[in-house]
């Protein structure tokens, strides 16, 4: 089965960014905008 990678836009990239400083638990946030956590 072959994978499908997302394209982001600059914003929603810009926006993990700025979200990711303002928090500790980075798989949190990855959670919550639906992305997995490095």
């Amino acid at each position: 089965m072959k994978q499908v990678c997302k394209i982001y836009d600059k914003a929603f990239k810009e926006k993990a960014v700025q979200l990711s400083y303002d928090r500790k638990n980075i798989s949190e946030l990855s959670r919550e905008l639906g992305i997995t956590a490095p």
